[in-house]
């Protein structure tokens, strides 16, 4: 089954920063009808950040890999994923939801994205 076309009118010039994810992965010819592992991705400064980020991420069931600063990268780097159907009002909550979490864990959360599946 094809992305649905109401979702395909809701995502239409929609400044909405997970809609505009969503629009390019049906442009770039992902099914949104489809499970999706979409990647959630968060900065901390340093070590102790990362891994309270880390532990309230896995508390609410997502997978979650910690990265270690590198040259190019300096901060610790955070990603949670979850196997789910993208849907437009799902992510916008988990997106206000880790816009809050990562502020309690002093934190940043830096958005997400997804492999397209078709």
């Amino acid at each position: 089954m094809p992305t649905p076309p109401e979702l395909l009118d809701r995502l239409a010039n929609n400044d909405d920063p997970d809609a505009k994810v969503l629009a390019q992965m049906v442009e770039l010819g992902a099914d949104l009808s489809l499970p999706h592992v979409p990647e959630f991705a968060f900065d901390a400064a340093d070590e102790a950040a990362a891994m309270s980020i880390a532990h309230a991420l896995a508390e609410l069931d997502f997978d979650v890999r910690i990265f270690g600063p590198e040259v190019d990268a300096p901060t610790w780097q955070v990603v949670a994923a979850r196997r789910m159907i993208p849907d437009l009002d799902a992510l916008m909550a988990l997106s206000a939801q880790f816009e809050a979490l990562a502020q309690t864990h002093g934190v940043v959360y830096d958005g997400w994205g997804a492999e397209i599946v078709d």
